[in-house]
């Protein structure tokens, strides 16, 4: 029971010195955080924006209030709950590491056979593909996986529900991922010339902006003119809302269920220190029809499905494939 005791107050020796190592000085904490809205100055995407971001931050700056959070992890997750705050912007948010995030560390091979290995066993993203009654297709899409290895797989997908006379996409809880299948599955729905989809602004004045066209180098039947009804909830993001905020607002589909999550923006990552990075929003699309896009609000559904997204959305495309067929 002795020794017991003694190993405790050991280890509790030893886990409070190591906290208390992690323990940031005043000195540390100034020359993290008044680092902060120099980067957002230079580097925000929206310059009319970052001038009243860093306005604001530094307000909180002034207060002193951070020089007393000597605790790595809270000082991050308070820097990132008030820079979100003021900012609306989910990309804008600080981080911190145990060890240094040196790039030269990153293990890429492991991280390339690991999203692999992921892509098999979730069939390229594209996890359930069928014929519903009436001949509605419905395509499940977890997320737009790398296209070169995913193509075949798309295609296939595609193929299956050539002959369906309205489609579901199911891209609830879909992350994003890579824009190269996103765009494939996108460009069934324009036909004749390039389309201007959207451009993607940069902070980066030597970075000249991004145009995106739609394509119509797809295998098989155009879906132009054919019922659409994309599913999506709080956890669509990312490519994943481009592809249904490009669709709605050209006119291509409808959206049921709930909002997306409302990170249109592209991030890129700042040293503070050797331990702490921020996250600064460095590129955003600019839908050619809306001039703007979905960074904070998300993409709107036509209709708030709470249950049974999919009997919904089966119910919906039925009645409209059956208004067109008597037309």
């Amino acid at each position: 029971m002795k020794f017991k005791q003694i190993f405790y107050f050991l280890l509790l020796a030893i886990v409070s010195s190591a906290s208390y190592a992690q323990q940031l000085t005043r000195k540390e904490i100034a020359e993290i955080t008044e680092k902060i809205p120099d980067l957002i100055s230079e580097n925000y995407v929206l310059k009319e924006r970052s001038d009243e971001i860093t306005s604001k931050f530094k307000n909180e700056l002034s207060s002193k209030k951070y020089l007393s959070i000597t605790n790595p992890d809270s000082l991050a997750k308070t820097l990132t709950k008030d820079l979100r705050a003021i900012s609306n912007d989910k990309h804008l948010y600080v981080k911190y590491y145990q060890s240094s995030p040196e790039k030269d560390e990153f293990d890429w091979d492991a991280w390339e056979k690991e999203e692999r290995i992921l892509e098999i066993r979730q069939n390229f993203g594209f996890t359930e593909v069928k014929i519903l009654p009436d001949n509605i297709g419905y395509i499940k899409i977890v997320e737009f996986m790398h296209p070169q290895r995913g193509m075949p797989t798309a295609v296939a997908a595609m193929k299956l529900v050539e002959h369906t006379d309205g489609l579901i996409i199911d891209i609830r809880d879909n992350g994003g991922g890579y824009g190269g299948l996103m765009n494939y599955v996108l460009n069934y729905y324009f036909d004749g010339g390039p389309t201007h989809i959207s451009t993607t602004i940069y902070s980066d004045e030597e970075k000249l902006p991004d145009k995106e066209y739609s394509s119509d180098l797809v295998y098989g039947k155009l879906r132009v003119n054919t019922p659409l009804y994309i599913i999506t909830n709080e956890k669509t993001g990312s490519a994943a809302e481009f592809f249904a905020y490009t669709l709605l607002s050209f006119g291509k589909a409808k959206i049921i269920g709930q909002p997306t999550a409302g990170a249109a923006h592209m991030n890129t990552f700042y040293p503070l220190n050797e331990n702490f990075r921020i996250s600064i929003s460095t590129g955003a699309p600019i839908n050619s029809k809306t001039n703007t896009n979905w960074e904070n609000t998300g993409v709107i559904p036509n209709q708030i499905v709470e249950e049974n997204a999919i009997d919904k959305a089966w119910e919906l495309i039925k009645t409209e494939v059956s208004t067109v067929a008597v037309q």
